[in-house]
């Protein structure tokens, strides 16, 4: 069970997890003990499942194309062993289990077109008579909106990846990035010890990071299913872009909206959204086709099942810019 301070410091934690428990503490009017007792039962409970940070992947001189895939004639087994191979193979990013339209989604982060359609050719080998249907696009941006359906009266946040050119960066600037990915509550002596660098030369480093756009911010991995909540990606397809940028300010308002993307080649209007239940879900569909019923030509709904796979940085090895 969880309560609403719960959910305010899940809320905080999902927004910026390298706060300390002093500052959380004055943010909810309870003691840093307090705090310190409540993230420790919320991580046995793992409701907070880890702790990571934010890469603007753009920046490190990446593109992102994402792959849906629909199957056919394939048996439990066959897609077991393709689920497997894609947790075991670096070309594979962000993948995610849907239920509806699409089987699968996910995410190949690339520096060149070449590099993308070798190996995808490469999987294609394997495995295109088990695949009905694909549609690959490249991702212009990704907005990531604070958890606002965990709290009343939150300040909106965007937190956009994509949008901006790449930046130089080094071997020990990657080192930092994947220590704070894969601990993005890392304590900075630990950090400097981990890249070997004084603390005062691994802060510089890391605001450095942060300053240039590299590191978008530091998130808590929440699982919403254990607080009741599920996920749906719902895209819409338009016969008018005039109104396109109402609905990217209705996406920054509406609470249960907590992405939103843009492709070259996809859905025009595309978001992810954190609702009870499906009856949730379509209401908030409704509302977007009430409100814009003049453009949207049609739409369709996919249900996160489970993720198979995540990462957080690109990149199998570095490579100095």
């Amino acid at each position: 069970m969880t309560d609403s301070t719960d959910l305010k410091l899940l809320f905080e934690l999902n927004r910026d997890c390298r706060q300390t428990n002093t500052t959380l503490g004055k943010k909810l009017r309870v003691s840093k003990q307090v705090i310190s007792y409540r993230i420790s039962q919320l991580e046995k409970k793992e409701i907070i499942k880890s702790y990571h940070a934010l890469i603007d992947w753009r920046k490190l001189g990446y593109n992102s194309i994402r792959v849906y895939l629909k199957w056919h004639n394939i048996t439990l087994e066959i897609e077991e062993q393709i689920y497997n191979e894609m947790k075991q193979n670096p070309f594979f990013m962000w993948t995610v289990k849907f239920e509806g339209d699409i089987d699968i989604g996910f995410y190949l982060w690339v520096k060149s077109i070449p590099e993308f359609s070798e190996k995808w050719f490469s999987f294609l080998t394997k495995y295109r008579k088990y695949i009905l249907k694909q549609e690959i696009y490249e991702s212009v941006n990704m907005i990531h909106y604070p958890m606002k359906p965990l709290i009343e009266g939150y300040e909106i946040e965007e937190k956009i990846i994509g949008d901006k050119e790449s930046v130089n960066y080094d071997e020990t600037d990657y080192e930092i990035l994947k220590a704070v990915t894969e601990n993005g509550q890392i304590p900075l002596v630990e950090l400097a010890n981990k890249i070997k660098l004084t603390p005062k030369a691994a802060l510089y480093r890391l605001k450095k990071l942060e300053k240039n756009g590299v590191i978008l911010g530091y998130n808590a991995l929440i699982d919403t299913n254990k607080l009741g909540y599920r996920f749906y990606k719902i895209d819409f397809f338009l016969n008018d872009m005039s109104r396109i940028k109402k609905m990217f300010e209705f996406a920054k308002q509406h609470k249960n909206i907590v992405y939103r993307m843009r492709t070259i080649g996809g859905p025009d209007f595309e978001i992810e959204v954190m609702v009870k239940d499906v009856l949730e879900m379509k209401k908030l569909i409704n509302e977007i086709r009430k409100m814009f019923s003049d453009t949207i030509e049609h739409y369709r709904f996919h249900r996160f099942e489970y993720t198979i796979k995540q990462v957080y940085l690109p990149g199998e090895s570095i490579k100095t810019k």
